[in-house]
């Protein structure tokens, strides 16, 4: 097992170094003012209603006798800003060497926060495997099943040292390659998931291009469910408009972009499998993690443009 590298923070003790964490000796559901203020948050914010839509409610007079701490949209989106926050959302423009028609706005979350996120998300403390193994069918290992990703080649090869187990009340030591990575660290396989979607098709065809990330390690059954939220929203990728009179090079300029913009997203990530970098687990303890991309979830139009074919 990974050496721990001291003490971090868990969840909780994230959660309490909140600004606000002091107004919760008096009320424990702050900025709200009761549980059914919140609840109502909770019903509003979780609804597909649009702001406009919001205010009507609220200015219903029988919503408006009720014992609220907000009145108005804008007023719960206020209150809802100053609950503990997850990843910060960062922005930049992206330049580019041909004209377009509008700036190229790009928005993400630090990746590292997101996988760190995941990894000190208590919801999956028993739905992680940290350690990698192989499984087989019969001792003569002559059929091996895969499952799991630390089941499968990459994270043995990356990872595994000498091994022993107990065969027939025999022990037998088997010599392995040396690990590419080192002895106290822990592997953490990230899957990237991009498709460009569109929103809205009957009116002005607008498009979206996300940026999805999640933590190989989690298992298969809790991951696959949407409930598990294991899937993060990392970035938002730019869908830009080229003014080149060639048709086919704006196209090749869009994916070259891309490029760009994911460059600059993934560097924190890239940077982590080159040197490694410091997370606190579920427990709250550090752990030295590496990041290599175990998978990248896309359709046959994005892998096309990823792989530049």
């Amino acid at each position: 097992a990974a050496r721990v590298h001291g003490w971090g923070l868990t969840f909780l003790e994230r959660f309490n170094n909140d600004a606000y964490t002091h107004h919760h000796n008096n009320n424990l559901y702050y900025p709200f003012a009761s549980f059914q203020d919140w609840e109502l948050t909770n019903f509003l914010l979780s609804s597909a209603l649009s702001m406009a839509a919001i205010d009507r409610f609220l200015g219903i007079e029988l919503i408006k006798a009720l014992p609220l701490s907000f009145h108005t949209a804008n007023e719960l989106r206020g209150r809802a800003e100053l609950l503990p926050s997850g990843p910060k959302w960062q922005y930049r423009v992206v330049s580019t060497d041909h004209p377009m028609k509008l700036p190229v706005h790009l928005y993400w979350h630090d990746p590292l926060d997101c996988i760190e996120s995941l990894f000190n998300n208590p919801r999956f403390a028993k739905d992680i495997d940290l350690i990698p193994e192989c499984i087989y069918t019969m001792a003569e290992h002559t059929v091996r099943i895969y499952s799991e990703w630390m089941t499968g080649k990459a994270a043995w090869t990356m990872q595994v040292h000498t091994l022993v187990f107990s065969l027939n009340t025999c022990l037998t030591s088997i010599a392995l390659s040396q690990s590419k990575l080192p002895e106290d660290s822990k592997l953490l396989g990230v899957i990237l998931s991009s498709d460009k979607t569109n929103i809205m098709n009957m009116t002005s065809g607008r498009a979206a291009h996300p940026l999805l990330i999640s933590l190989a390690n989690i298992k298969m059954a809790v991951q696959n469910k949407a409930s598990s939220h294991a899937f993060l929203l990392t970035a938002l990728l730019p869908i830009a408009e080229f003014l080149h009179p060639v048709k086919r090079m704006q196209g090749v300029l869009e994916a070259r972009l891309i490029h760009q913009c994911l460059d600059i997203i993934l560097e924190p990530l890239k940077r982590a499998v080159r040197i490694g970098h410091m997370m606190s687990d579920p427990v709250g303890n550090l752990r030295y993690c590496f990041t290599p991309l175990a998978s990248y979830i896309v359709d046959t139009p994005e892998v096309a443009m990823l792989t530049c074919v």
